[in-house]
């Protein structure tokens, strides 16, 4: 038991730059968080990005550090880095998920059909802006444009509307 503690430790503080990256990419997508066990394998995902980054960093860090000292690569400079680049990481694919760029690329390739939207509501109301009319339940009607919109069907009556 004394030696599972501190090796669930190590292995936690590995996996938090891919735990951060995937938090920032929840936050800023309108994605629903998966189930635990998806959630480790994306942060191992995020976590194996990380950590090539941080390789390539080092690198290139050490090789100006051989004509201009900027200070050694200690753990402390590694923790700064890893959280730099999994905050990076994580707004860079909120970023490509928000704008469909990856996956109107590979749809260019024929490689997919798909979009990196959540739901087909979000890519209808993105690339066509146009009024709306919702019939209520009691026949009364709203019109106007979608402003915003839920990532689920079930809630687009609750879609604000402005008009």
């Amino acid at each position: 038991m004394d030696r599972i503690v501190p090796e669930a430790l190590s292995l936690l503080q590995f996996l938090l730059p891919g735990f951060l990256a995937a938090w920032v990419f929840y936050a800023l997508t309108s994605y629903r968080k998966p189930s635990e066990f998806e959630r480790i394998i994306q942060a191992l995902i995020f976590t194996l990005l990380v950590k090539a980054a941080l390789t390539c960093i080092r690198g290139i860090l050490l090789l100006i550090g051989k004509r201009v000292s900027i200070g050694a690569w200690t753990t402390d400079a590694e923790l700064i880095w890893s959280i730099f680049v999994a905050f990076l990481l994580g707004i860079l694919f909120s970023y490509l998920a928000n704008t469909d760029h990856f996956h109107r690329f590979v749809r260019y390739l024929g490689i997919t059909r798909e979009t990196s939207f959540p739901s087909e509501w979000f890519g209808a109301f993105l690339k066509n802006v146009t009024y709306i009319v919702l019939q209520l339940k009691d026949e009364r009607r709203i019109y106007g444009w979608p402003m915003d919109w839920p990532s689920t069907w079930v809630t687009l009556l609750f879609v604000k509307l402005h008009g």
